[in-house]
Order: structure tokens, then C-alpha cells, then sequence
């Protein structure tokens, strides 16, 4: 690698870094002092930077609470461009494994501390992320008039049952029994509702 090429990979290196550090300091300070009490300076402050620092790698704090939905989201979209025609229960193996695989542990630990000290963040964050990967760019149906009570009923277990899996890998329980296991409730979900691939799209 030439000079120029090693000392970019330095800066990029650098600006990871950072951004984990300015997005750790502020699921911390949410959780400790709450989401709306704690503001961009005081964030900028507890992080030892200056706010437009902050701004530059977060514009809002709502994008702190949805980096982690948001990048395993992404990673169901690039998991379906894949995987062309795959089947659902595969997607949703394939999906669980790779946020697993891929989590930062800090990072997610941070952001079930948050949401359980700020009720009501969940929801808001979920709202978010739907808004910027809607349903059509996953090749989801959608959810309302097409969906039969059973299904959709359906649709929504196996979205807890993916929600639960997830606090599982914050909370670091998640193993590979237990991964089996959830995988097969999954499975008996669908056989039981006719619940597809619309399950992944979150809930308005």
C-alpha cells in the first residue's frame, strides 16, 4: 500500500473510532439521564469533542437510537438482493446469523440499557427505521386489507419472536440451541398462520 493509501485507511480508521465512541457516549448518557433530557452539547461535552463533531457523524439523536435497527435492516435488504426467490425461514436464519455474527456487543448492550430506561424508544426508533427502509424496497407485502386476520396475527408473532432474538444478542444469551429453537418456532408460526416474508416489515 502506498503512503497516501495507508494514511487514508489511518483517517478512516480514525473516524470509526470516533463515531463508536460519540455514538457509545450518547446511548449511555440516554440511558443514565434519559433521551430527551440529554442534549447534542452535552453529548459533545461527556465525548470530548466539539457538537459539530457530534452533528457530523449524527445530524439528530434520533439517529442514535436507530443505528442499531437501522443497520440490521440494511442487512435484510442486502441479505434479499443475495438470496433472489430464497424462502422465509432461510431469510430469517440467514438474517439472525449475520446481526449475531456482526454485532458490536458494547453498542447493542448500550442500546438495550436505553431502551429500557426510556419507554416509549422503541416504538419511536421502529417508526423511524420503517419510514427509511419501507416495505417495497424489501419486495414485502404490506400489511392491512391483503393479509387474513390469521396471517397477520401471524406476521406479528414471528416479529416478536425476531425482537426477542435480538434483546437475546444484547443481552448476550443467544446461542446456538437457543438460535435453533426460535428459528423452529418460526417455522411452526408460519405453518400454523401462513405468515411469509411480510413478518419482516415493522409495524406502523
Amino acid at each position: 500500500m502506498s503512503s497516501n493509501g495507508e494514511a487514508s485507511g489511518l483517517r478512516e480508521r480514525s473516524k470509526a473510532r470516533r463515531r463508536r465512541h460519540i455514538l457509545h457516549t450518547a446511548l449511555r448518557l440516554f440511558a443514565e439521564r434519559g433521551y430527551e433530557k440529554t442534549s447534542i452539547a452535552e453529548i459533545a461535552d461527556a465525548a470530548d469533542v466539539a457538537p459539530r463533531t457530534v452533528t457530523g457523524y449524527f445530524p439528530s439523536k434520533l439517529d442514535f437510537i436507530t443505528e442499531w435497527p437501522a443497520k440490521a435492516e440494511q442487512r435484510l435488504i442486502e441479505l434479499g438482493v443475495e438470496h433472489p426467490g430464497i424462502g422465509f425461514r432461510d431469510l430469517v436464519d440467514k438474517w439472525w446469523r449475520a446481526v449475531r455474527d456482526d454485532v458490536d456487543m458494547e453498542e447493542a448492550a448500550l442500546t438495550r440499557a436505553m431502551a429500557l430506561s426510556n419507554p416509549g424508544i422503541v416504538a419511536m426508533a421502529e417508526t423511524e427505521v420503517s419510514r427509511r427502509f419501507p416495505a417495497e424496497e424489501l419486495g414485502l407485502p404490506t400489511l392491512g386489507a391483503a393479509a387474513s386476520p390469521l396471517e397477520d396475527a401471524g406476521r406479528r408473532a414471528i416479529q416478536g419472536v425476531t425482537d426477542a432474538y435480538f434483546r437475546a444478542i444484547a443481552d448476550g444469551t443467544v446461542d446456538d440451541d437457543t438460535h435453533r429453537t426460535l428459528l423452529d418456532l418460526v417455522g411452526m408460526i408460519m405453518s400454523a398462520t401462513g405468515a411469509d416474508h411480510g413478518a419482516m416489515e415493522r409495524h406502523r
